[in-house]
This record gives structure tokens, sequence and C-alpha cells, in this order.
């Protein structure tokens, strides 16, 4: 490295490390570092290497008054690149690229104003409807799931600063168009005692659906953004809150089934759970039937599957497949291999399908060609492919499984929900559970 590029490395900072939220309850807490939190990504807003240039000992300011997402916002450095030792490149405009489309107008930047609005926050009350409430096992504190809409008066405006944190810890999130009626949104909130003694709601989370139209007079919702803060993650507030969507789903006669749109991993994971352990107890016939497991899915499974929870096709056989490992003893080869060829069948559908649309092309091409294409679907391809993605599969199946071990099946509290006259409220789309260790 050169001289000139070890001085004009001093003003790089990685974005990630740069910038600093928190979560605001009182005045105490703006000198309160054990609350900080950074970002998982920031390539939506400073660019595919997540590098701010032109700045000595960055930091970037983003804090949210904890109950109604009042921002305050300040961009801190030591010191800002000179264009002679740059060679007359600009310093990033932090401040442009933060409040262009990300944040809205409204913001603050005197730390004082901002202190006065988190101070009058306990005026703030969720908005729109309550639909559940639970309290923590371990530790008693009180949760409340809201349901508001674009109608709900504020509501729109607090929406715009919430989805703020969907571009830096959801990848390839996006904003959604607020003027279309047809999205649903369910807004997590915990319920606490400030030090004066009264309650107030802190924002832990949220999702949105969008009602699809299907054939012929029903919906499909698709569960679109979903998120729980990162100071609420690991907690098992994800799983209430895709409980608390669920119930929804099946109070709405409208609804056939509900899909995702494109699921990351963590959230795959969370979905996988929490299906799997409903149909165990909505339907344990079928789905904790070691014998019906081994015969195959069925339609019958698909129709119980989307009739009883609103799963579509997919995610029920998903599910199967999980469930169906539950039951497999993998040291009896006779049943190991029954369970591995017929998962490795459904993987191996789209090279059967690329197999059909080869023959049909194969008239149009000249015969290197065809053999170009031909290669990449060779046997030995395909088979280190199938066992690759099948010793996945069995791995994140796997997580699944570990956290299901800690479940109770049994028809009481079933979610542990607990009401706040300590009495267990029943919930009527899942069992009782242990809290696991996961990203929600």
């Amino acid at each position: 490295m050169t001289q000139f590029e070890v001085q004009v490395d001093q003003y790089k900072a990685d974005g990630n490390k740069a910038v600093c939220f928190k979560l605001v309850r009182s005045t105490k807490d703006l000198t309160n570092p054990e609350i900080d939190f950074h970002p998982d990504m920031c390539h939506q807003v400073f660019g595919d290497s997540e590098t701010i240039f032109g700045y000595k000992n960055l930091s970037i300011k983003i804090y949210f008054a904890a109950c109604s997402l009042t921002i305050y916002l300040a961009v801190e450095y030591a010191e800002k690149i000179n264009k002679a030792i740059s060679g007359g490149v600009e310093a990033d405009d932090i401040m442009a690229a933060l409040t262009k489309d990300l944040i809205p107008p409204g913001y603050l930047t005197n730390i004082d104003q901002f202190a006065s609005r988190v101070s009058s926050d306990n005026e703030f009350k969720p908005f729109g409807v309550l639909k559940q409430a639970y309290t923590t096992e371990d530790d008693g504190r009180h949760f409340e799931i809201y349901q508001p809409t674009m109608d709900t008066p504020g509501f729109r405006e607090f929406h715009s600063r919430l989805q703020i944190f969907l571009i830096f810890f959801v990848d390839a999130a996006s904003f959604i168009d607020a003027d279309d009626d047809r999205w649903s949104f369910l807004v997590l909130y915990e319920k606490f005692k400030d030090d004066s003694g009264e309650w107030r709601h802190a924002v832990a989370g949220y999702m949105t659906a969008y009602r699809y139209y299907a054939y012929p007079d029903r919906v499909r919702p698709r569960i679109s953004q979903f998120i729980v803060l990162p100071p609420y993650q690991r907690r098992g507030h994800g799983c209430r809150l895709l409980e608390a969507f669920y119930s929804e789903s099946l109070a709405d006669p409208a609804v056939l089934d509900i899909t995702v749109e494109d699921p990351v991993d963590t959230f795959q994971r969370l979905r996988d759970f929490v299906d799997c352990r409903r149909l165990l107890f909505e339907a344990p016939e079928l789905f904790a039937n070691p014998v019906a497991l081994a015969n195959g899915f069925t339609e019958t499974m698909a129709t119980v599957a989307r009739e009883r929870l609103r799963l579509n096709k997919r995610q029920a056989r998903r599910c199967y497949e999980i469930l169906w490992l539950r039951c497999t003893n993998r040291s009896d080869p006779s049943a190991w291999r029954n369970y591995r060829l017929t998962v490795k069948s459904r993987l191996n559908q789209p090279f059967r399908k690329s197999g059909r649309e080869l023959a049909k092309a194969a008239a149009a091409l000249e015969s290197d060609e065809l053999q170009a294409v031909l290669g990449d679907l060779s046997r030995q391809q395909r088979i280190g492919h199938l066992a690759e993605a099948f010793d996945q599969l069995v791995s994140d199946y796997g997580q699944v499984l570990d956290r299901l071990a800690s479940v109770a099946i049994t028809a009481g509290a079933r979610n542990g929900a607990v009401a706040e006259n300590g009495a267990a409220e029943a919930c009527p789309v899942c069992l009782q559970w242990v809290i696991g260790i996961d990203r929600f």
C-alpha cells in the first residue's frame, strides 16, 4: 500500500460499525451505551462495499424514541477529508444518503429537542386494535400485538419511521406502497412501566402481508415484511407475532392459504417451527403418525393443512418432510433410504423439467450448442447437486427439530401465553412451547 493509500484509508469507515441505533425510553438512555445496536447491513444506503468515505472517527447516530419512533439524527466525526489529500474526490454526503429516500421529514438534529420529545412519549398510544397480549414466562415482561390500517390516524407517519429498520436488518428489503389498501399490518409492542409508574408501549417489531386474489372468490395473504427489532430478538417474539397473524387468517373465511415472499433463512426456520408445531397439535393423525408419514405426502395431507391451518401445499410438504425426519430412525438402512430417496425425488423435479424443455429445443440447436447445454445437466453434476442439496436440507430440518424437541405436545395452555391476571390464555393455533434460541 502506497503512502497515499495509507493516508486516504484513514478516512474510510465501515458503515455497519459507524451507524449506531438506540431505542430511547428515557433521557438516561441517551448516555447508556449498553442499549446501542448496529445494523446487519447498509448496502442499500452506502453502496455494495458498505464503506463510507471521507471521515475520521465517524459516528452516525440514529436514535428513536422507543414509543413514538421520533428520530434524532447526527453525523459526528473528528475530521473531514481535504480535496488536496483525496485528489479532488468529495467525501460522501451522509445526510443526503440517509434522508433522500430513507428517513422521512420531521427528524430532529438537536439532542435537547429530542430529549424533550422522549419525555413526552408517555402520551403515545398504540395504533389500531389490540389483537393479542402475553407475558413472557422467564422475566414477566408484557407484550401486546395491535392491528392498525393506513386509515388509522397517525399510523402512516409512524409506519414511515418504523420501516427504516427493514433496510438495515432485512436483506433486499424494500418499502411498500402505503396507498394500496390490500396491505395489512401487525405491530408488536412491549407494555412497560416508566419511572413514574405509568404504562407505556415501546415498539418491538412488526409485519406486513399483502392480500392477493385467489380464484374464484378467496384471498391469499402473502407475508412480505417481518422483523423483530434487535433488542427483542431470540426471545420467541417472532413466533408470537406469526401466530397472531395465523389467528387472524384462520378467523377470516375469505383466506384460502398463506404464502411468504422470498423468506430469508432465519424466517424460514421460524415459520417451519411454528407450522410443524401447529400440525402436530391440529393434525396428529397425519403428521405425528410414523406410518402415515412413511406412506408419502398425500392430497389429504395438503387439504388438511390448508383447511385447518391455512398452509399452502408447498409449505405443508416441507413440514411433512421435517416431521417425517423426526420419526425416521437413521440407524435403520431401509427407513433412511426411503426418506432420502423420497426427498431427493422432489429435489430432482427441476432437473426433470429442464430435460423436457431441452428435448423440445433440441431441433433448434446445433450439435455443439446442444452438447454445451446438456453438459450443464450431466448425471454426475446432477447427483452431486442433489447430494449437496439433501445434506443442506437435512441440516436445516435438524435445527427445527432441535427446537421442536423442547415442545410439549399437550392440549393445555397451548402457547404458554399468560394474561395480565395470571391466567393462561388459550391460543387456537399453536401448542404450549418453550422459548428457544433463534433470531426472532
